[in-house]
């Protein structure tokens, strides 16, 4: 019996570079599991076509000329409920980072990656993962963010969790790894968020990670 086939990720691109979105549309209509419904050049664009595409995975420019990619995520995980946002910038600043992870985004990746590491963070961010790289996270973990203050320890199960998150495994892998439903795990998920103070499950990461309540991964995907 054959294998069910891969559902269809459905991407909307934000991005004013012409050349770099033909590029990205292009090699990521290739994929066999991936479609581009569209790619706009601003914020004022994308903010009209987002509510009549259905979209999975929302690529954002960080520097658009209506604005700033990280100030607009939130709105535009409203207008599209259910979608991941996966910021795509050359930015490496400590800040932009920093906001990504305040805004919600569910990734990070650098204009210097691959095609092949924004289509496996396309698939991560799809599947409920935290696609950003170790030396990302390691950018990210040095950045000064004070003590968390958890109103409550983790518990060893949450540790687990967390541990599952760091290494970019997505919620159904992590549920089936640790003999749990997705709804328990979603449950330690928000849980985890609730006590770390984060806006995101990447951000929970960052946040343990720094304080010393888990180790960073070693090696980039």
């Amino acid at each position: 019996m054959q294998g069910a086939l891969p559902r269809t990720i459905r991407v909307f691109i934000i991005d004013d570079h012409r050349m770099f979105t033909q590029a990205v549309s292009a090699a990521l209509s290739e994929e066999p599991d991936m479609e581009v419904v569209e790619a706009v050049d601003t914020l004022a664009a994308a903010r009209q076509r987002l509510e009549a595409v259905e979209v999975d995975v929302i690529l954002l420019d960080q520097r658009l000329p209506d604005g700033q990619g990280t100030h607009a995520a939130a709105e535009l995980r409203a207008l599209r409920p259910g979608a991941k946002v996966v910021l795509v910038t050359a930015a490496m600043e400590p800040s932009v980072l920093s906001e990504a992870l305040a805004a919600g985004c569910a990734g990070y990746v650098t204009k210097g990656d691959s095609i092949d590491a924004l289509a496996a963070a396309v698939r991560a961010a799809a599947s409920g993962a935290t696609p950003v790289s170790p030396a990302m996270l390691n950018r990210l973990t040095s950045t000064d963010g004070g003590n968390p203050n958890l109103t409550e320890p983790l518990t060893p199960r949450e540790t687990a969790v967390l541990l599952f998150l760091a290494d970019g495994m997505s919620n159904d892998e992590i549920s089936k790894r640790l003999f749990i439903s997705i709804h328990t795990l979603r449950n330690h998920i928000q849980s985890i968020i609730g006590k770390l103070g984060a806006h995101s499950k990447l951000e929970a990461v960052s946040i343990a990670i720094r304080e010393g309540l888990i180790t960073a991964p070693g090696a980039d995907y």
